[in-house]
């Protein structure tokens, strides 16, 4: 298998050990049982750029390896070739995307494709919004994590009602890796349209997981974001905004 011999030319055990811990793969964590080579992601780029020719056959096989990186170099297989090619591609490539959800099955394999490929198909109209509605309830925690973290590309384009519609939706989430990616596109979003954000950090605080509203909060001046931190001081911010 061409990718497994070519990414294990980069491997190695100190980053091994690193990539372990890093994605917290201990019995009990979010990513217990994950297997890791030991590549770092600039080698594992170059190995994508090296391998763009291969077809959804040989993808299928790759995308479902035990390996961590041989997932994570399919998944960028799949954003470059979404770049490049029309749009009847890209249908397909959404479609093997979706088909294979269960095996993007950690943060960064959900962050580094979930807006550009997820996201783009649904801007593009290659996709109902509402798949988004479907994943962020899902029981699955990554799917929850896709549902969210598509919503980049709307914010990337000045349209930020839907990730404002599904955050909601996931302020009870028990899982902090859905807290801070809340509060990461939260943050986002703030940054095309201050007072709608603010408003909506406002009328959910009582709802608001502390990790969100830190991540959300984090590019405001000094000044507001301890307002935001103080619940007692909340009227200031609403009667500021």
């Amino acid at each position: 298998m061409i990718l497994v011999k070519e990414l294990k030319r980069y491997a190695s055990k100190d980053r091994k050990k690193i990539n372990g811990y890093f994605f917290k793969t201990s019995k009990g964590e979010y990513g217990e049982g994950d297997i890791f080579m030991g590549v770092r992601v600039p080698d594992i780029r170059i190995v994508v750029k090296q391998n763009l020719d291969l077809n959804f056959v040989e993808l299928q096989k790759y995308i479902s390896s035990e390996f961590h990186e041989v997932r994570l170099c399919t998944i960028l297989i799949l954003v470059e070739k979404n770049k490049k090619v029309e749009k009847k591609e890209r249908k397909k490539i959404l479609k093997f995307y979706l088909k294979n959800l269960k095996y993007i099955n950690n943060w960064d394999l959900v962050d580094l494709s979930a807006y550009y490929i997820l996201g783009q198909a649904i801007l593009d109209g290659l996709e109902k919004e509402k798949i988004l509605d479907k994943l962020v309830v899902s029981k699955i925690l990554w799917e929850r994590r896709v549902g969210i973290i598509a919503t980049w590309i709307f914010i990337r384009n000045k349209k930020i009602n839907t990730v404002l519609r599904l955050s909601k939706k996931l302020l009870g989430d028990k899982e902090d890796l859905i807290h801070k990616a809340v509060g990461w596109m939260l943050r986002e979003a703030w940054k095309k349209d201050v007072q709608k954000v603010e408003d909506f950090l406002c009328q959910n605080y009582s709802q608001l997981p502390r990790t969100t509203l830190r991540y959300a909060i984090e590019r405001m001046e000094e000044k507001k974001r301890k307002q935001f931190l103080k619940g007692n001081e909340l009227t200031k911010i609403i009667q500021s905004i």
